[in-house]
């Protein structure tokens, strides 16, 4: 080989990429896409389309996520589960960084769409916030803010009302770690079920959002192609509760003792903390939704 150009096209024939060929997903949409596989798809749509065409491997991941609780279970974790269906397209990790200007979150080893649990627990407390912000009938920003500082800033003490301690206890502040562990949701895929699909958005001022000029009629509109997963896929969605911590903090004399009684109803009557979680989990898929363009109802389940 002479040089690294030939050594690149002696390993990568021009005419040997086949998306059929692979099993992963994630390879082909980020790790195989070179000029020669964009030339030969001539174009971002039809190199998606040919991802379509990918038949989904189940890899019974339903097996393996109740393995994974039944471990955690015996280290001391208590699991609340559901699962949902999506109502609408949903696409995670849009923004990220991708040669192909769109992104969307796929397991690295397995290829398979799938929510991380920082996505998860971030509009699942929101939903807790909110409710609070509710329940008080808070309407002022200045108040609201100050609730924020509360919930997340401050330390559990005996002169937070009851709402405010369950959401310290379950999702932690700046000097707490919450008892509540979000894992990554996963869908359950049948083999060769077709889960993705493309959408289309048309931003009409690039100039304006690239800050290179004023918006105006004469641009033309840009049609940016991306792929998502599409509606009628069942995701299966994990929560796991602290017990071992929860019981430790109950030997703990220094720690609030109504947070304390809080928590021996969660440890002696389990349903009530399951049913909050599911609740708050509920409203959060179905009403708010997860991932990117939720205003335009993407991420939406039933």
């Amino acid at each position: 080989m002479k040089n690294y150009k030939e050594l690149i096209n002696y390993l990568y024939p021009r005419n040997s990429f086949r998306p059929s060929n692979y099993e992963n997903i994630s390879l082909i949409f980020s790790k195989f896409i070179k000029k020669e596989i964009i030339e030969q798809t001539k174009s971002k749509k039809d190199f998606l389309i040919s991802i379509l065409k990918v038949p989904a491997l189940s890899l019974n991941f339903i097996k393996r996520i109740e393995n994974q609780k039944k471990n955690l279970e015996s280290c001391g974790y208590k699991s609340i589960s559901l699962k949902l269906k999506t109502s609408s397209r949903l696409v995670v990790g849009l923004g990220a960084g991708h040669v192909l200007e769109t992104s969307l979150t796929l397991h690295h080893i397995f290829g398979i769409p799938y929510i991380p649990a920082s996505a998860l627990k971030g509009v699942v407390r929101m939903v807790s916030f909110w409710e609070i912000v509710e329940n008080k009938k808070i309407k002022d920003e200045r108040e609201i803010e100050k609730l924020q500082e509360q919930t997340y800033d401050k330390q559990i003490s005996d002169s937070d009302d009851e709402n405010i301690l369950k959401h310290k206890l379950l999702f932690g502040t700046q000097n707490f770690k919450g008892l509540l562990v979000f894992l990554d949701a996963y869908p359950e895929i049948q083999n060769n079920q077709d889960i993705f699909e493309l959408d289309v958005m048309t931003p009409h001022y690039s100039g304006y959002y690239t800050k290179v000029q004023d918006p105006g009629d004469w641009e033309n509109p840009n049609p940016i192609v991306f792929l998502t997963v599409k509606k009628g896929v069942n995701f299966c969605f994990n929560v796991l509760f602290d017990e071992f911590r929860a019981k430790e903090i109950l030997k703990d004399e220094y720690f609030p003792e109504v947070a304390k009684n809080i928590l021996r109803k969660w440890l002696s009557e389990s349903s009530n903390l399951s049913n909050l979680v599911k609740n708050w989990i509920e409203a959060a898929l179905k009403e708010y939704g997860v991932g990117a363009k939720t205003r335009l109802g993407y991420g939406i389940f039933e």
